[in-house]
């Protein structure tokens, strides 16, 4: 082969690199919550709008819950054996307040959280 296609080929295929980059979907952030008698930790999970997300709620304790009606996500029960999942993908910015979706005892109403999306960079 001519040295020349060879150069050729090398070069249009590191053109191509950027545009396989810039296909690829944005990959997946894994956050962990943990719930315990009455509160989330992290209580603030801050995400990027357009960036898939799966959060994973484990117990310490007993039974609990998550819901987040503004952001559309079927709420969750766990418990210490049995974690919880949702994934979704935040597509507006803006400050979304989630609680705890099982009652859990006499502290249960300030079970609370917030998810801020920011804008896209």
């Amino acid at each position: 082969m001519h040295i020349s296609r060879v150069v050729a080929r090398a070069f249009a295929g590191w053109l191509l690199i950027p545009l396989l980059l810039v296909a690829l979907p944005p990959e997946l952030h894994k956050i962990t919550v943990v719930a315990k008698k009455y509160e989330f930790q992290p209580n603030r999970i801050e995400l990027k709008a357009g960036e898939p997300v799966e959060i994973t709620f484990e117990s310490l304790d007993g039974k609990h819950g998550f819901s987040c009606k503004d952001l559309k996500i079927e709420p969750v029960v766990f418990t210490k054996d049995n974690p919880g999942k949702v994934a979704f993908t935040p597509e507006k910015p803006g400050t979304y307040k989630f609680k705890c979706a099982h009652f859990c005892g006499l502290g249960h109403p300030k079970m609370k959280g917030e998810i801020v999306v920011i804008p896209e960079s």
